[in-house]
């Protein structure tokens, strides 16, 4: 005989029916909030090391390309006009060319241009996505080779968040590598405060014309006395004195000087003129 059981005994309880208990959507919600916490974390720490490392490659960049912008001036330079062993924040170079000359690189809120010619426009060397601080030009003279000047600057990525920024501090020297040529007048500076050549470092001609031999000076050949006009191998030659009354000043053992000059008849005289 067959026993039938009533359908109730199959159908779940009221409490299998039901969804996730509160506890388990506690526990749910604090291991999902501890996951998003954690990739969060992650995602923010790799955040900051990109924004680090691309301030750190700017930073670079612009570093490389300011030194190589110096270099190039600085080598193909005439002239550091620099006083020696100062710090500045303006390099004046004198160049060969016109259209260069003077050239400036200075240092100016935060960033450095770069101007040619005294009445040029400045032209940044830099951009606003770095800062340039404790920039400094020192001229060195190293006689008897070409001087050169020595750069100092700090870098510092354009970030407002300090934990990301990124610095970088350069120093460096270099020398001019051009030998000074010009295509137009050589003329002292402002301050006139430059010599032409040192003591112990004579020059041995101009021009093949004037020869200088220690303290001795010669037209058109190297001289044996102080001055000498014609000089070796037969050469001769004149010394002309333009100009009526004009002569040459002699000093004698007493300190009095007298003019030998050549009258209009013909004449040699002498006439009695302060020393100097």
């Amino acid at each position: 005989m067959k026993k039938f059981f009533p359908l109730s005994i199959f159908r779940p309880s009221g409490s299998e029916r039901s969804g996730f208990s509160l506890i388990e959507l506690l526990i749910f919600s604090v291991i999902f909030a501890l996951i998003m916490m954690a990739f969060i974390t992650i995602l923010v720490a790799v955040l900051k090391v990109q924004t680090r490392q691309s301030g750190a490659a700017e930073v670079n960049q612009q570093s490389q390309f300011l030194l190589q912008q110096i270099q190039y001036y600085v080598e193909r330079s005439s002239l550091i006009e620099l006083p020696q062993d100062v710090a500045t924040t303006t390099l004046k170079l004198r160049m060969a060319a016109a259209s260069e000359d003077p050239t400036y690189i200075y240092f100016s809120s935060g960033a450095v241009y770069i101007k040619q010619t005294d009445g040029g426009t400045a032209q940044a060397l830099t951009s606003s996505k770095v800062t340039i601080s404790s920039f400094t030009f020192t001229k060195h003279s190293n006689a008897p080779s070409h001087d050169s000047v020595s750069v100092s600057f700090v870098v510092t990525y354009n970030n407002a968040n300090p934990a990301q920024q990124f610095s970088q501090s350069l120093e460096t020297a270099i020398a001019r590598v051009s030998a000074a040529t010009f295509d137009s007048n050589v003329v002292p500076s402002s301050t006139a405060v430059y010599n032409l050549g040192v003591t112990g470092q004579v020059w041995n001609s101009v021009n093949n014309v004037i020869y200088f031999s220690g303290t001795n000076v010669g037209i058109a050949g190297t001289p044996t006395q102080l001055f000498q006009v014609g000089v070796g191998g037969g050469t001769t030659g004149d010394i002309y004195v333009a100009g009526a009354g004009n002569g040459i000043i002699l000093k004698n053992a007493n300190n009095s000087c007298v003019r030998l000059y050549y009258t209009t008849g013909g004449q040699l005289a002498t006439s009695s003129v302060t020393c100097t």
